[in-house]
């Protein structure tokens, strides 16, 4: 039961780790496109998906 719930918990968090990575990818492009200081939303944002991926792919 704790494994399970563990296993789902860690998905979730994947998932929304993944979401937030994007919407903070979207933010970096906008910033980039009024030549604002991207460099490090972009790599904020890069961390954050490929993290979530990590997640959601190790709990399948």
């Amino acid at each position: 039961m704790k494994s399970n719930l563990k296993k789902n918990f860690l998905a979730f968090l994947g998932i929304m780790l993944f979401s937030s990575g994007l919407c903070i990818f979207g933010e970096a492009v906008i910033y980039k496109y009024e030549s604002k200081d991207w460099f490090f939303i972009g790599t904020i944002s890069l961390i954050l998906i490929n993290s979530g991926l990590v997640l959601i792919i190790s709990n399948k």
